[in-house]
């Protein structure tokens, strides 16, 4: 651990300063601790760093407790501390994006330029893409990553030798990468490409009697990641849901599936899936924990240990997470007409039914009622789908409750990504508990209470 002398000074959020003195800073890949000669050091997580501001010979942190903590007076070792905790923070942001467990492709220095519905962002930026991913990480802001299957469009413009990056509304224009620009256009384009044919690949695995007209109706809505309504894809072809059934769910999750699709409206199901890739890690995989026989939503045991993948190449069905989303209804203590999303996956051991809250209707749309609203349904399925991608489909951050993440140093990054992935506090905020695939009777006794505090 690199060990730098020079001096430390605390701002409070309110203005006022905080503890001054000469000190020794350290850190590692998780931690920074700044010890001063005389009293106790102060130790923070690197992703508590919200933001990262050089100058001249200074730098200051900003922790997400609204405090900053200013560094000076580290001499000539102080470009090698700025730009070796640069890295070291940039790295820990990606571990609490959950991304680190992706394949790297390229990495480089810019400019980003985002324009979407939930923040703005215009600031020199490190580029990270991944195999399915692209991150972008700034130095006074919060980073961020968009999933490759996602973009909706990309566009070179030679004028501004910019790269401009849509994903439905969003947009993300990324320049000044001077001479790698070329390089990161063709990176970009051949991810991008290799995703579509594995994503079209596995479709025609699933739906081999589809023609190659009606084969790319399917594969333009049914993309690697996302969700689609079930009735999209049989006014394709009435064969599907019965290939889907057959080729898409593990004969020991049958039962399970079949008792979602009881309680659900058939033009309600949507179904999705997820491309398995080496690099991913026990969690992150697809593949749940081994579950406590406890009630639902209890915490897990132990992660289980990480395995030998396959690659996806290899076309089999362990290549590939499926899963459906259910919409169901029941009447809660109180009598009134409760509204659950269930999102199940039907392979690679789907070891739980994961229940979620449905977005107050005044989010989405005026109607009260999902079970009569397609498009409320719509767009809460959207939103989960898209907050579980995002996620990179790790399930632990979504049900290990509040204190596990606080408490327990494993899950410290958990907490982290909580704090800085909107879109997962608004999961936990939803999340009603899991029903445990045990038996098939235990877990419909489970799946009815959640349903019934809903």
């Amino acid at each position: 651990m690199p060990s730098f002398a020079g001096r430390f000074q605390i701002t409070n959020p309110d203005g006022t300063g905080g503890l001054a003195a000469a000190c020794s800073a350290s850190f590692d890949a998780e931690r920074m601790a700044l010890a001063p000669a005389a009293g106790a050091p102060l130790a923070f997580d690197l992703g508590d760093i919200d933001e990262f501001h050089p100058a001249d010979y200074e730098l200051t942190l900003k922790l997400y407790t609204g405090q900053e903590v200013l560094l000076g007076q580290f001499g000539k070792a102080f470009q090698n501390l700025c730009h070796d905790l640069l890295a070291a923070w940039r790295d820990r942001v990606v571990r609490c994006l959950l991304l680190e467990d992706l394949e790297e492709l390229a990495r480089l220095e810019g400019f980003a330029d985002l324009d979407s519905a939930e923040r703005r962002l215009a600031q020199p930026v490190e580029v990270r893409l991944y195999r399915s991913n692209l991150a972008i990480l700034p130095e006074s802001a919060t980073g961020f990553h968009w999933r490759l299957a996602d973009i909706d469009a990309v566009h070179f413009d030679a004028k501004d030798y910019a790269l401009t990056i849509r994903s439905g509304t969003d947009r993300l224009s990324i320049s000044k990468l001077a001479r790698r620009t070329d390089e990161f256009r063709d990176r970009l384009h051949d991810a991008m490409t290799v995703l579509s044919q594995q994503s079209a690949a596995v479709v025609q695995k699933l739906f081999p009697f589809l023609s190659p007209d009606e084969l790319q109706r399917v594969t333009e809505v049914l993309k690697e990641g996302r969700s689609v309504p079930l009735s999209a894809l049989t006014g394709v072809h009435r064969r599907i849901e019965q290939a889907l059934t057959e080729n898409a769910i593990d004969a020991e999750l049958r039962p399970y599936f079949d008792g979602l699709k009881e309680q659900s409206t058939a033009d309600g199901i949507f179904t999705g899936f997820r491309l398995i890739r080496r690099e991913a890690e026990p969690g992150g995989n697809g593949a749940e924990p081994p579950e406590a026989a406890g009630e639902a939503g209890a915490a897990d045991s132990p992660l289980e240990p990480p395995g030998v993948e396959a690659p996806v190449e290899d076309g089999k069905s362990g290549d590939v997470l499926h899963w459906f989303f259910f919409p169901l209804g029941a009447v809660n203590a109180a009598g009134a007409r409760a509204s659950v999303i269930a999102w199940e996956a039907t392979s690679r051991s789907g070891r739980a039914t994961y229940c979620f809250r449905m977005p107050p209707a005044e989010e989405i749309s005026r109607s009260q009622d999902a079970s009569r609203d397609p498009f409320r349904v719509d767009a809460a399925v959207h939103r989960l789908n898209r907050g579980i991608a995002l996620l990179n489909f790790h399930r632990e951050p979504i049900y290990l409750p509040d204190d596990s993440l606080e408490l327990q140093p494993r899950f410290r990054r958990y907490a982290i990504a909580a704090r800085k992935i909107p879109v997962l506090r608004e999961l936990r905020n939803q999340f009603l508990g899991r029903a445990i695939h045990t038996t098939p009777e235990a877990w419909r006794k489970q799946l009815q209470a959640l349903l019934a505090k809903a």
